[in-house]
């Protein structure tokens, strides 16, 4: 049988909640509709909307929920200890600021286009047009670390071993391109190595501590997925990495992308994740691949013949 793909980011989210080991690392994230926004745009300054179904960061928006405290009007010519007595008292005032209502405006983002909107029905209005009649799902926004001034996230990369068993075989990172709110290579980012985008921000002991977190948090989440869908053989994990270097599951993608890795320095890491590709079928066997060169040669030779 071959191996099981789960598209629905809503399905895999629902999943992992439900494991004590992976829903710490879980940025709140419900199904998108009008009440969903309203909640989770009250709760966060940030918040990201996703198709449920889809890839390379296509239709991914960002809401950024702005509040302005008014400011009062002062009046300069009005001497400091002068009395009015129709005035109210400063009880009265101080009471009637505190229950002023900040100022709220929204951003939306997408690709590189900004937009803003000063109430929440304009803003479902325009996130409503581009959803359309599609499944989003709505997620807590994590402020990304950065490398340079440019955010980036990390790519865990976990698969079955020769043994059957999971092991987390590789990290890389992502730095997004400039303007842009998504990491993603086919966005304009870049590919970085594990070291160069964190080691910066940490000493020896928390970076080695971070990596080892990172893999173990590969091998938890798959062996939760594969309960559910058991016939998972790789799965690579989107992963933000917050301010304070607290470590996030943004996405989990069952198809995960390998070839990047060989565009790292690393080529044994490189090799391991091929070798295990080509033994759960994700890749052809060396064999196969072998087995075919020689047909193929084969007819090209008797081809020859033939027209000689």
């Amino acid at each position: 049988m071959g191996i099981q793909r789960v598209s629905s980011k809503w399905t895999k989210t629902a999943v992992l909640q439900r494991s004590r080991n992976v829903n710490e690392y879980i940025p709140v994230t419900r199904q998108y509709t009008r009440q969903t926004l309203e909640r989770m745009t009250e709760l966060f300054e940030s918040n990201y909307i996703k198709p449920d179904r889809g890839t390379y960061g296509n239709g991914v928006m960002r809401v950024k929920t702005i509040r302005i405290k008014p400011h009062p009007i002062t009046d300069a010519n009005t001497s400091e200890n002068a009395v009015d007595p129709l005035s109210p008292s400063e009880a009265e005032v101080d009471a009637e600021t505190s229950a002023e209502v900040p100022l709220t405006t929204y951003e939306l983002r997408y690709g590189t286009e900004e937009k803003h909107f000063h109430s929440l029905d304009e803003l479902d209005l325009a996130l409503t047009e581009r959803i359309q009649n599609r499944e989003y799902i709505i997620q807590q926004g994590i402020p990304l670390m950065k490398h340079d001034g440019l955010p980036f996230d990390l790519r865990v990369l976990t698969q079955k071993n020769l043994e059957r068993n999971w092991e987390t075989t590789g990290i890389l990172g992502r730095v997004a391109a400039p303007g842009k709110i998504i990491t993603n290579i086919h966005g304009g980012g870049r590919l970085a190595t594990f070291n160069e985008l964190v080691r910066p921000h940490f000493d020896q002991d928390r970076f080695q501590q971070l990596r080892s977190e990172l893999y173990r948090l590969g091998i938890h989440t798959a062996v939760q997925l594969q309960r559910s869908f058991p016939r998972l053989k790789e799965i690579g994990i989107d992963i933000a990495l917050d301010e304070d270097g607290r470590p996030w599951i943004i996405e989990v993608n069952t198809l995960p992308g390998i070839y990047a890795f060989g565009l790292l320095p690393d080529k044994e890491t490189y090799r391991k994740i091929k070798r295990y590709a080509r033994a759960y079928g994700r890749l052809p066997s060396k064999k196969g691949k072998t087995s075919r060169t020689s047909a193929k040669a084969q007819a090209s030779t008797a081809k020859s013949r033939t027209h000689r």
